[in-house]
């Protein structure tokens, strides 16, 4: 079989829990859980009405480019790669505040 390769350019992040839910890391447990921004509520089994169908996948997914400059940073597995990722997150979804858990 050939060695075959691709050059990336951009990641695609695709939701699949509906807001308002998100899947949050408890800090304590280090144990999943789902939490809910908009009642405040917070849950380790898997809210059936948070699954996201293929409609809201397709429609809420993010493009993430890379741009050349990216690669080497990338490449180096350098640490400003998740600030780069956490960056562009908040510039096209800016963070909604939430409640630390404290489970």
């Amino acid at each position: 079989m050939k060695d075959k390769r691709m050059l990336v350019h951009g990641m695609l992040l695709i939701r699949h829990i509906k807001e308002p839910w998100n899947m949050e890391l408890s800090n304590k447990l280090k144990k999943f859980y789902f939490f809910n921004a908009k009642t405040r509520e917070s849950q380790y089994q898997w809210p059936a009405e948070a699954a996201a169908d293929f409609s809201y996948t397709r429609t809420s997914s993010l493009v993430w480019p890379w741009t050349p400059s990216m690669w080497t940073q990338i490449l180096q597995r350098d640490p400003v790669t998740d600030k780069l990722l956490e960056s562009f997150l908040n510039r096209v979804q800016p963070v909604k505040q939430k409640t630390v858990d404290q489970r």
